[in-house]
């Protein structure tokens, strides 16, 4: 090689490495090139819980301003005032996309601080239809896959999962039996407000007195007439389902839960769902069908 070739090289050596470094100063080392998607939110949450994690209940001033800014959120998309609200609540306060694309807004709890009460997925520039209720991540696991992909078929519904594991603070963090919790304050205000249908996902280990798939209730007693037709359409894509109103489901049937027990009072669907660990394995299988509620 010439001395001139090896002069050159050199320069064009130089140069690049000019190049990283100004690039590595401009790119600050480890950050992401996109935000995380709405799945891996929720995923990084449902791991961090456990039944020895920290968890209070909201006072009701705290519960009032929350359902309040949600409120906001929900009618305007852009609210800075209700945004600091949830700041200030704990939440961090964000957007994110889903895996089929449609972006929310999404505010999320932190499980290592007692305020872990949550996390609230609202769609932007789309009116809800349904709420996707997800109240015992990593108890009841492999929901929060259900209700994900319940979210991906019917990307204009509201996705809201409890914040701590159900068994935390002697089991006060069971949100699906406690009236006092932001969950429930949430569902109830925006079930009634915006009259959506609500879709609870549950599940159940194996069991030797129950053949069925799921169990399907519709609160403390005979369900609403869509909560009926989602069963038929549940056995009409192949899935042994259990009509607690009808049938003897070996007490998963979910009548004392009280978000359903509010939303018979109110008079709006409410569908309890209990899934075997099979069917839960299997979210895209199970979605179609359930996300129909919202049509309701």
């Amino acid at each position: 090689m010439t001395r001139m070739r090896v002069t050159m090289a050199v320069f064009v050596v130089l140069a690049l490495a000019g190049v990283a470094a100004l690039m590595t100063v401009l790119t600050p080392r480890g950050a992401p090139s996109d935000p995380p998607s709405l799945e891996q939110q929720v995923g990084e949450l449902t791991d961090r819980l456990s039944p020895r994690g920290p968890y209070r209940p909201p006072e009701p001033a705290e519960r009032d301003a929350v359902v309040g800014a949600v409120a906001a959120l929900v009618a305007s998309g852009s609210d800075g005032a209700a945004r600091g609200v949830l700041e200030d609540a704990g939440f961090t306060v964000g957007t994110a996309r889903n895996a089929a694309g449609a972006e929310y807004l999404v505010a999320r709890g932190d499980p290592a601080s007692e305020r872990s009460w949550g996390l609230i997925a609202l769609p932007i520039g789309r009116t809800p239809r349904l709420l996707i209720e997800v109240p015992h991540p990593n108890a009841d696991y492999d929901t929060e896959d259900v209700g994900l992909a319940v979210l991906a078929t019917a990307p204009d519904a509201v996705y809201l999962q409890a914040g701590a594991h159900r068994r935390a603070d002697d089991e006060r963090a069971d949100v699906a039996h406690e009236e006092d919790s932001l969950f429930h304050a949430l569902a109830v205000d925006l079930s009634t407000r915006m009259r959506l249908p609500q879709l609870q996902l549950h599940g159940f280990g194996e069991r030797d007195d129950l053949d069925a798939d799921i169990v399907l209730g519709g609160g403390p007693d005979d369900p609403a007439p869509p909560v009926r037709a989602l069963a038929d359409r549940l056995e009409s894509a192949g899935i042994d389902v259990c009509r607690a109103w009808a049938d003897r489901c070996t007490e998963l049937e979910g009548r004392t839960n009280v978000q359903g027990i509010a939303a018979a009072k109110a008079g709006l669907p409410f569908a309890h769902v209990e899934m075997s660990a099979s069917i839960r394995s299997r979210p895209e299988e199970v979605a179609p069908a359930l996300a129909t509620l919202a049509d309701h």
